[in-house]
């Protein structure tokens, strides 16, 4: 059965059926939650009798680990990673005949035809938990309750901006998180000066690289930044979500201009405000990127990311081409 959003948290931390599918195109978040489940049996992680942790496994070796005894007692835990469509027959044996262990399996983006997801959909002893990235208009209210969570304030203004330059992926977003806290220290408060500090020089640099290249027009340093962040674990989607949001703030400020403002009044009145390290690159973006090539590239954008949540799209190979070409037509710009 599914579970809605408002119960995850609570399942997570007191998980009361034996066997949970987590699955989603957010792989950092279905991770996250995994290991939140094992941790929520106490001493097993450090049990081999009573832990195990299986990749991919054949679906016979799925079922022996999943129905063994505990040769010193207490509840084993088996935490299934890379679960595919070929594992269905084995969790709807499991289905028929419950186990005592608690069982995790993990798997990545399943469909509505997929036969895992309705098997495990239609069990009452199956918690299904879709694990999603946080959409960019929820992320600065996710940002603000997590820290808050935490014992950390911040701006609205701060949180905001944090939003704009922070993707909804939860292992990029955990990190960022993570340094946001650290940074608070004792004060336990963040502003908009603070996060815009923080995130322009600690936060996900290669991403950023390669987004500013490519707006700028330096397609060689777009592909480094670009090969660096996919080496740190950045997902094509998450990248183009950030992407589009840049290009939908250069977008209101090209069309500031277009109704005669200045680059330096439709760039101060950008929200949130343009960090003073960057407002050069967004001045020299702006005159590269008129109203007409904005509307584009976010066209482009929007393709890029839907086309790479399909299953039959080589995303990082596609997310490379989107972001080059956007270099090659700044670049081509700022030779005119």
């Amino acid at each position: 059965m599914k579970l809605d959003a408002g119960r995850i948290d609570v399942f997570l931390k007191a998980p009361h059926l034996p066997l949970v599918l987590l699955h989603g195109p957010d792989a950092g978040l279905v991770a996250e939650r995994g290991l939140t489940l094992v941790r929520s049996v106490e001493g097993v992680v450090n049990d081999p009798f009573r832990y195990a942790e299986l990749y991919n496994p054949v679906g016979d070796m799925l079922l022996a680990e999943a129905t063994a005894s505990s040769m010193t007692g207490g509840k084993r835990v088996v935490r299934v990673r890379d679960v595919h469509e070929s594992h269905a027959k084995a969790l709807e044996t499991l289905i028929k005949s419950p186990v005592d262990a608690l069982v995790i399996l993990e798997a990545g983006e399943l469909t509505g035809k997929s036969k895992l997801r309705a098997a495990a959909e239609k069990a009452a002893g199956v918690a299904v938990i879709a694990c999603y990235a946080i959409d960019q208009a929820r992320l600065p209210q996710a940002i603000s309750s997590r820290l808050r969570a935490v014992g950390v304030q911040i701006d609205q203004d701060a949180a905001a901006w944090a939003g704009l330059n922070l993707t909804g992926d939860e292992g990029p977003l955990g990190q960022a998180l993570e340094v946001l806290t650290l940074y608070a220290g004792a004060e336990k408060r963040l502003d908009l000066a603070d996060v815009s500090a923080i995130l322009a020089d600690g936060g996900d640099s290669s991403m950023s690289d390669a987004i500013d290249a490519a707006i700028t027009g330096d397609p060689v340093a777009t592909d480094r930044a670009l090969s660096l962040a996919y080496d740190e674990g950045i997902a094509p989607v998450g990248l183009l979500r950030v992407l589009l949001s840049e290009l939908l703030r250069l977008r209101v400020a090209a069309g500031a201009i277009a109704e005669g403002a200045s680059a330096q009044e439709a760039m101060g009145a950008m929200r949130p405000p343009v960090f003073f390290k960057r407002q050069a690159l967004v001045g020299r973006a702006l005159r590269l990127w008129p109203l007409a090539a904005l509307d584009q590239a976010v066209a482009a954008a929007l393709t890029a990311e839907a086309a790479c949540k399909t299953t039959r799209i080589p995303e990082h190979d596609y997310c490379r081409q989107t972001m080059l070409a956007l270099a090659l037509r700044a670049r081509a710009a700022s030779r005119r």
